[in-house]
């Protein structure tokens, strides 16, 4: 769901393990959350706690790229022309031929574009195929990285967004079937059909992050410097989606009709709070950029934190939760009862590092640290020795790891013992934060098999 950024998501599995006890016992009947961390810090509360009252989700800034002038008149011809051949209907992105030039195209001549074969009139709940065409451009660092099998080699993030609703739409680039795109040295060329529920006039917004797999997570990076490319989308490139019969079950007026949500990850779309046909307090409250995350199907509820602290209490009295500094972020928001961090909203304290943040509501910096949750006062650091919450509570024991990465202190499989179980109680929820240290540190194949392993420790 993030705002504004869509790419092809790489997941993993590997192998097992055999002849241990289920983790504390779990079996099936327990709840095993595991959150991919990719990036912002933001993210595990929205998908977590996105029901909750709080005051805003902070995330860090992104500089756009300032607004692109037309396509060079050569490009444009070749794209009117292009469009003017096709049938007037819709037609989906496998329906549609790349243009041959295309594939030729290097960055000296044409600068990275975004591509609406059809850009026309469609109805609420049809869809448009979106290309972004990334020309070939000179090897500009000694540095060589490889995407990972099938992955691209560029990552480009591209919304379409409303221009009177300002409702942001994810484009879900993927590669399009062309040799071209398994090459470092040529051109790219990225497409998505992207189905519009709202009715507006649409415009393409993005940027490429990186080139040449810079994001990839095999080799032993270096940090890579963000220096986003910009993209040159034509301020006439846009897509008209009209309500003709009046009657759109997606029509924000009847956003608060719609049943609740039965889970976090349902499609949606990102809408400025202030274009909001209704009281922004009936839905959870908005980010750092003041939008706000609406899907389609079902309606999300916002929830005051001393409810889910009691809910918490009657459902989950001990939960085990497995993270890295994005979980312990999380984790203070929880534990204060909705206060992200005592710092100015906007600082880096607030924004990124929070490592001199001052906190008492539980050991926020150490490896293991157990707190209880009242719905009233927050998280107060459990007594020494307490295996059970007390009434009316839930404990929380806190496991700050590097991922399930070589350089855990123990190794992370020791927490997946009989001992911990007895220690620190039995769990009924368990919440796993993996990725970020995973990426960094180590490679693909090994962290599918670190993966396989902590699965059937919980099985």
């Amino acid at each position: 769901m993030e705002r504004r950024a869509s790419q092809e998501a790489l997941n993993s599995a590997g192998q097992s393990t055999a002849g241990r006890r289920p983790l504390f016992g779990y079996g099936r009947k327990v709840w095993l959350a595991v959150l991919a961390l990719a990036g912002f810090a933001g993210l595990l509360v929205v998908y977590m706690y996105g029901f909750l009252e709080i005051d805003s989700i902070i995330r860090p800034a992104v500089e756009e790229p300032a607004p692109m002038g037309d396509l060079p008149e050569n490009t444009l011809a070749d794209v009117d022309t292009t469009l003017k051949q096709q049938p007037p209907r819709f037609k989906r992105c496998s329906d549609l031929p790349i243009p041959e030039h295309y594939w030729n195209m290097t960055i000296e001549s044409t600068p990275a574009f975004v591509d609406v074969p059809q850009a026309s009139k469609i109805n609420v709940g049809e869809s448009v195929c979106v290309r972004v065409v990334v020309p070939a451009k000179p090897l500009g660092t000694a540095q060589t990285f490889a995407p990972l099998s099938n992955a691209p080699w560029d990552s480009v993030l591209v919304d379409l967004v409303g221009r009177a609703t300002n409702v942001s739409v994810p484009v879900p680039l993927r590669m399009a079937n062309h040799t071209h795109n398994q090459n470092r040295d040529l051109t790219h060329v990225y497409e998505a059909d992207v189905v519009l529920r709202d009715a507006d006039i649409y415009s393409p917004e993005g940027y490429i992050e990186f080139r040449y797999a810079l994001w990839n997570p095999e080799a032993s990076l270096d940090p890579q410097p963000f220096e986003p490319e910009k993209l040159q989308i034509p301020d006439t490139l846009q897509v008209n989606v009209s309500d003709d019969d009046g009657v759109s079950p997606y029509s924000l007026q009847n956003y608060l009709d719609l049943p609740l949500c039965t889970e976090p990850n349902a499609e949606g779309r990102w809408i400025s709070a202030a274009s909001l046909p209704f009281d922004a307090a009936q839905v959870p409250p908005p980010d750092n950029h003041n939008l706000v995350w609406l899907p389609y199907d079902c309606r999300l509820k916002r929830v005051k934190y001393q409810d889910f602290a009691t809910c918490l209490a009657q459902r989950y009295p001990t939960i085990h939760w497995f993270g890295d500094s994005n979980t312990r972020r999380a984790l203070k928001k929880v534990s204060t009862l909705g206060q992200w961090c005592a710092a100015e909203p906007n600082s880096l304290v607030c924004t990124c590092n929070d490592n001199s943040e001052k906190f008492t509501n539980y050991g926020a910096y150490k490896r293991i640290s157990p707190f209880d949750l009242d719905p009233v006062d927050g998280g107060a650091v459990a007594p020494d020795g307490a295996v059970e919450p007390p009434a009316n509570r839930s404990r929380i024991v806190a496991f700050k790891w590097d991922g399930l990465t070589t350089r855990n202190d123990p190794p992370w499989a020791d927490y997946f013992t009989q001992d911990f179980e007895a220690k620190l109680g039995h769990p009924s929820l368990a919440i796993v934060g993996v990725t970020n240290w995973d990426t960094a540190f180590e490679t693909h194949a090994f962290f599918s098999g670190e993966v396989d392993k902590l699965a059937a420790l919980i099985d």
